[in-house]
């Protein structure tokens, strides 16, 4: 596969997990909107939610790429 296809395939996974995981984390948005409301506001919290999601999911698939690669 050429690398560009690959990194695409990247983004649009690390994309897709976070927007489910915006839509399912209702209840964790709510949790750090009252537990920190200085830090967080409700829009702040779920792309913060969202962005650590597609973020694991992006570091545990590059590093299952590169292990099955060799």
């Amino acid at each position: 596969m050429g690398r560009i296809v690959v990194l695409t395939g990247f983004a649009l996974l690390g994309f897709a997990i976070g927007f489910i995981i915006y839509l399912i984390s209702p209840d964790i948005v709510n949790f750090l909107v009252q537990v920190l409301p200085m830090i967080f506001t409700k829009e702040m919290a779920g792309a913060f939610i969202s962005g650590l999601a597609g973020a694991i999911i992006m570091v545990v698939s590059v590093i299952i790429w590169s292990y099955l690669s060799k």
